[in-house]
């Protein structure tokens, strides 16, 4: 297959997905520059969304497509934006921004889609907290940063049996009930041997274990139903 990577443009962190679209499968990846569509068949560049990507080409979030529309996320300035996937009577694809917020700056902890919400961290190296914006509109339905007391900190996502296992860089791990409306913590613990570096590993969760890695150390805990 020949690679055609969008123009002046090059590789970045984020990892690519897969989706069918318009009667044809794609790849979709945010880039150095873009976040782009390519032919599975042939590499073909179908459309690109240029105004997630930020200045210093440090993209890393996983891109999220759901019903037609890709959204994808980055810090440095730049924020998150929605962008509706077109395919015109010519058999051309194109990508139509809906909406862009600032109140979605994704630095690398991920973004995950729930009940039509958007849950992520929202900062960059200074910092950042736990943010629900709606998936539609990119309206701020909650976010840490306005809380009384803020509870959760910048931090990666992973979603497993209905709940959202949060990663604050702190170190902390944070069990969440994801809600449209508010913030509902349903547990948290502090690993031992915790080291005095940022928590930037996702966690993960398989097969009723929950995965933990700082630096060379990686935990397991069973988080199976009792």
């Amino acid at each position: 297959m020949k690679s055609m990577s969008p123009p002046n443009t090059g590789a970045a962190y984020s990892s690519a997905i897969a989706i069918d679209f318009g009667g044809q499968r794609q790849y979709v990846q945010l880039l150095a520059m873009t976040v782009a569509g390519v032919s599975a068949a042939d590499g073909k560049l179908l459309w690109r969304y240029d105004k997630p990507a930020n200045g210093m080409r440090i993209n890393i979030s996983t891109p999220i497509y759901h019903d037609g529309h890709v959204f994808a996320a980055t810090a440095y300035g730049a924020g998150g934006g929605l962008a509706k996937l077109v395919k015109k009577e010519n058999g051309e694809f194109a990508a139509e921004e809906v909406w862009f917020s600032k109140s979605m700056e994704n630095h690398h902890g991920g973004v995950i889609l729930h009940d039509g919400a958007l849950f992520g961290a929202n900062g960059g190296n200074g910092g950042g907290y736990l943010a629900c914006l709606d998936f539609k509109t990119g309206e701020v339905l909650w976010n840490e940063k306005d809380s009384d007391k803020r509870r959760v900190t910048k931090g990666s996502v992973a979603f497993a049996d209905g709940r959202i296992y949060y990663r604050t860089e702190e170190g902390p791990i944070v069990l969440i009930e994801p809600s449209r409306k508010e913030y509902m913590e349903r547990g948290r613990f502090t690993q031992p041997e915790r080291t005095d570096k940022p928590a930037w590993a996702h966690p993960v969760v398989a097969n009723g274990k929950l995965y933990i890695r700082d630096q060379d150390t990686l935990f397991c805990y069973d988080v199976k139903p009792k």
